[in-house]
């Protein structure tokens, strides 16, 4: 993973997705803000796969 510093950052989130994020996180052995980060990048990757 990157070694860049990670900051706080507020987002709005329907309160079912994040408890399910939390519930898939703990599953993972993660922080639910490591899961989401994670989540968030697998799509960009996917998204730029089918951009080429």
């Amino acid at each position: 993973m990157n070694d860049e510093a990670r900051k706080s950052r507020s987002i709005k989130i329907r309160p079912s997705i994040l408890k399910e994020a939390h519930e898939r996180a703990k599953r993972e052995g993660q922080t639910v803000g490591r899961w989401i980060e994670d989540a968030i990048v697998e799509k960009i990757e996917r998204e730029q796969k089918k951009v080429k």
